[in-house]
């Protein structure tokens, strides 16, 4: 339900490059790094240009970020997810208002781990990386689920996923 520790650290190490980057204001740092991984992470769904442009910088003094890492943060999915539950092998989230699931893998950590448990309401990214679809670790605004939205979102999923609407592996 995680990447291998390579894969990890590799994402981890250029997404945290990239953001950085892109939040380069020192007095953002009173709130703390994932605060400030956060708030860059916000500016780049606001602005896709800054992905390209932070890219370009980086390279520019050595320090270019591993290029599947661009690759997958370019499709990075920012959202509300409904985080259901568990299977042996990933997460299963739901995306409510495009009406479909994606098993999803943590980083270094099972989401269950982070979280606390599943039925959770979360704001999170998604990224298509090394062929997984993989949460980004940057976690805000979780609610827990009570058990008749859980009840129903199960009921949800199982529609989805004989409708074709449930995804495991990623393209990119």
């Amino acid at each position: 339900m995680i990447l291998d520790q390579d894969s990890a650290w590799r994402f981890i190490n250029g997404y945290k490059k990239l953001l950085l980057e892109i939040d380069d204001d020192d007095e953002s740092n009173s709130d703390g790094i994932v605060a400030k991984l956060i708030s860059a992470r916000k500016k780049l769904i606001e602005e896709p240009g800054l992905l390209q442009e932070t890219q370009a910088r980086l390279a520019a003094i050595s320090d270019a970020v591993d290029p599947e890492v661009v690759q997958a943060v370019q499709g990075l999915d920012v959202r509300k997810w409904v985080y259901l539950r568990d299977t042996k092998i990933h997460s299963i989230f739901l995306d409510t208002t495009d009406r479909r699931a994606f098993g999803v893998i943590g980083l270094t950590d099972r989401l269950r781990d982070v979280l606390g448990g599943a039925g959770v309401l979360l704001e999170t990214g998604l990224v298509r990386y090394r062929g997984r679809f993989v949460c980004d670790g940057l976690i805000i605004k979780s609610v827990w689920l009570g058990p008749n939205y859980k009840k129903s979102f199960n009921e949800a999923f199982a529609e989805w996923k004989a409708e074709g609407r449930f995804f495991v592996k990623s393209d990119g």
